[in-house]
């Protein structure tokens, strides 16, 4: 009697344990662990990449666009692969162009390498663009000796053919320099801004516009400093005067 009143008791402890451990949580569990695990590498593969804040490694912001190729460009400069060179600018310099020069043509080719290699893309903070050109320039820095002082800018030109973009021009130093001599250091600056204000921000200053410096009179074609395109067949004057 005793031994099956031990018997019942265990067959009673096995069935509760049984339904104990059936009905654990599975939250609190190793499985749990593992299945919170999977769930979080799904969420980090299904990125949708249209969503506004993934920043994706191509871009087609006109700035993006055209520092690419102005890199291609200085990539061939410095490889001296002139056929490169062609590929990416609107008209190879005739200098490059002529067999006969190709020497000369090389050393202009690692001008270009060294003076556009130094350049950085986030100084460049004026991007103007619209349908047939791009102007990547950055702002205007003072540049100062003892005997003179400068203003200058970096500059690039695109131009858009063909429905491609193609490298018009640069220039690390866009600008103009003139002697301190008696002025005060307040009308130098005030000087230099003259000569290089561009205030319709086409990419030629409003000095050279006016034809105002005795040595470009002979040959310069006033264009109105005020109009970005003062003829109206839409290439800016400072990209048109890069294209004639």
């Amino acid at each position: 009697m005793k031994n099956k009143i031990i018997y019942i008791a265990g067959a009673i402890l096995i069935i509760i344990l049984f339904f104990v451990i059936k009905n654990i949580s599975p939250l609190s569990g190793t499985e749990t662990n593992q299945e919170n695990s999977s769930q979080n590498n799904v969420d980090k593969i299904d990125i949708n990449p249209s969503v506004p804040d993934i920043t994706l490694p191509l871009s087609n912001a006109p700035k993006d666009v055209a520092w690419a190729l102005f890199q291609k460009y200085l990539q061939y400069n410095k490889e001296q692969n002139i056929e490169g060179v062609k590929s990416v600018v609107y008209k190879i310099s005739p200098v490059c162009a002529d067999p006969k020069t190709i020497i000369d043509c090389k050393a202009r080719m690692g001008q270009a390498y060294g003076y556009g290699s130094v350049l950085k893309k986030e100084d460049f903070v004026n991007v103007w663009e619209d349908e047939k050109q791009i102007i990547l320039a950055t702002d205007f820095k003072f540049e100062e000796t003892d005997v003179t002082m400068g203003r200058f800018r970096a500059i690039i030109y695109f131009i858009k053919q063909g429905g491609s973009l193609k490298m018009l021009s640069f220039s690390p130093f866009k600008g103009n320099a003139t002697d301190k001599g008696a002025a005060s250091r307040e009308e130098v600056i005030a000087r230099l801004t003259i000569y290089t204000e561009d205030k319709d921000k086409d990419g030629i200053a409003d000095y050279i516009e006016e034809c105002i410096p005795a040595d470009i009179k002979a040959t310069c074609v006033s264009t109105n400093p005020k109009l970005r395109d003062t003829n109206g067949n839409g290439f800016w004057d400072g990209t048109e005067a890069l294209i004639k």
